[in-house]
């Protein structure tokens, strides 16, 4: 007589092949425990914890029926593929979500589509713990902090206290209140969405409600952390500026936070008590009990398959056969012997403060002034990285200006002919603060490319870290004063005269830059 299926074949199957792709995925999880130790993701450790009790949940209310899949296979083989770019390229976080995507693809090929089904939000969960993108964070942080020094000036303003803003920095007189990127915000909003999440999904209600419970986190964390900056303001003002360091800093963090998760519980009391009255599933804070399948597992072909991939994986990516290449670092003159003479123009060098050096992680760059004649100088800056695969690179000044108090009056693309056959193409930009007025250029010449959009770099960044093994590249940046007797024009003019001379000296300092080529005189 045949025997029935042990449910230990497939469980143990399953295991084993989980246990050959977290290897496969070590120095993934490395990352991810590093990413935990900071503050915006502290939280992270503890969301695998939730996401497996929660499966276990909802296994054992829905007990679906265990059918095998094939589809498991291509989502491991997806896994496969981006485990694979990210040890390959710059695209370094992708080893961390191929983490999800290989845990859905164990599951649909060890136990099917229902269960798969069943379980989908605690894998959707595990998305909470994986750090953003270096390039999206930074953005999000530089308009967090924008967003929140600018709706914190409001109450103090309301209150009658003397406050200037420029950017992110509060200017009380006695005191300057620089919201900086650990003020930005983050350090809430990712916990607090990953538990708007939860709540979310624990409300058995309509689902436009839960849908506002969840997407409120957001500007519920821009509006709190906005009070708490006015509230330092407030208490600056009164008392000191030690109320803006040290434990009673700190401390305010904490009491925003918390009141942050009061706001929240506060809409879901309101939210629950509009239309049909909506409550908690107050079962999953008790253990699950039952069995947790609707049938017996058996091993069968995508388990088989499955296994084979894990070991595949393990063996490629565990032990070391697809180590990280050596980055191709091409060697570069030091900006140090940039010219200050160009033409007519007289250059006068300057140097970034050590906070930004430290901040923005270049590998060289050169920062001076240009005059010629009695006209208003052009001040050039070229950040120049030699690798950019572990977050450090070039930002859009588009994104960062806004934060020192500028704003952006026009924007536009423009190709400025320097010889025959070629442009210049680069991002023109005026904007203005007060009375003062700047026209900016700038550019960013990556491998053999002048590129003028952040995301079309990072594009080329991702495809160039794979296909060269290369990663350096440069932000090139010029902006001039537009005085109060000339135009826009008369202004352009400085820039284009200055720019078509010196491009090509820009371009002998950058490696492969097509800027390198002779240009025409002006």
């Amino acid at each position: 007589m045949k025997k029935s299926p042990q449910l230990w074949h497939p469980l143990i199957g399953a295991a084993l092949a989980l246990l050959l792709v977290l290897f496969s995925q070590h120095a993934a999880l490395k990352d991810l425990f590093a990413a935990w130790q900071t503050e915006e993701y502290s939280h992270g450790i503890l969301i695998p914890l939730i996401a497996v009790f929660l499966a276990w949940h909802r296994l054992a209310e829905a007990k679906p029926p265990l059918r095998p899949s094939w589809w498991g296979i291509g989502w491991l083989t997806a896994a496969a593929i981006l485990q694979l770019v990210a040890a390959l390229s710059v695209f370094i976080m992708g080893a961390e979500y191929a983490l999800v995507v290989a845990f859905t693809g164990l599951s649909l090929a060890f136990f099917g589509r229902p269960v798969t089904r069943a379980i989908a939000p605690a894998l959707v969960y595990l998305l909470f713990a994986i750090p953003l993108p270096h390039l999206v964070q930074s953005d999000l942080s530089e308009r967090l902090q924008l967003w929140s020094s600018t709706l914190g000036v409001i109450p103090l303003d309301l209150l009658g206290i003397s406050v200037f803003q420029q950017g992110n920095v509060i200017d009380l007189g006695s005191y300057r209140l620089q919201v900086v990127e650990a003020c930005s915000g983050l350090r809430y909003l990712f916990p607090l969405m990953s538990f708007g999440y939860l709540v979310a999904l624990l409300l058995k209600d309509s689902w436009w409600k839960r849908a506002v419970i969840f997407l409120s986190t957001i500007p519920l964390t821009i509006v709190l952390n906005s009070l708490r900056i006015a509230f330092i303001g407030i208490a600056v003002d009164r008392w000191g500026r030690a109320m803006a360091e040290g434990f009673i800093h700190t401390f305010e963090g904490w009491s925003v936070f918390l009141f942050c998760i009061a706001a929240l519980l506060v809409e879901v009391w309101i939210l629950k008590r509009i239309g049909r009255p909506g409550h908690f599933r107050h079962e999953y804070v008790s253990l699950p009990r039952g069995r947790l399948f609707g049938n017996k597992p058996a091993l069968k072909g995508p388990g088989f398959a499955a296994l084979a991939i894990a070991a595949i994986l393990a063996l490629f990516f565990g032990t070391g056969v697809m180590e990280k290449r050596a980055e191709n670092v091409p060697a570069h003159p030091p900006f140090a012997s940039f010219p200050l003479m160009i033409g007519d123009w007289h250059g006068q060098s300057d140097n970034l403060a050590p906070d930004v050096l430290q901040a923005l992680q270049l590998s060289d760059y050169w920062l001076a002034d240009y005059r010629h004649d009695e006209e208003a100088p052009v001040n050039l800056y070229i950040a120049y990285y030699a690798s950019q695969r572990t977050g450090a690179m070039a930002h859009s000044p588009s994104n960062c200006i806004p934060g020192g108090g500028w704003q952006i009056e026009t924007s536009r693309i423009q190709e400025l002919p320097l010889a025959r056959s070629e442009n210049l193409k680069l991002t023109r930009l005026v904007i203005r603060r007060g009375d003062a007025a700047e026209l900016v250029y700038y550019w960013f010449d990556e491998r053999g490319r002048n590129l003028t959009e952040t995301y079309s770099a990072k594009y080329y960044l991702l495809r160039d870290s794979i296909l060269m093994n290369r990663t350096d590249g440069a932000l090139i940046r010029l902006a001039t004063p537009i005085g109060a007797r000339e135009s826009e024009a008369d202004a352009g003019r400085r820039l284009n005269e200055f720019l078509t001379l010196t491009v090509s000296r820009i371009g002998a300092f950058i490696p492969g830059s097509p800027s390198a080529k002779p240009v025409a005189a002006p």
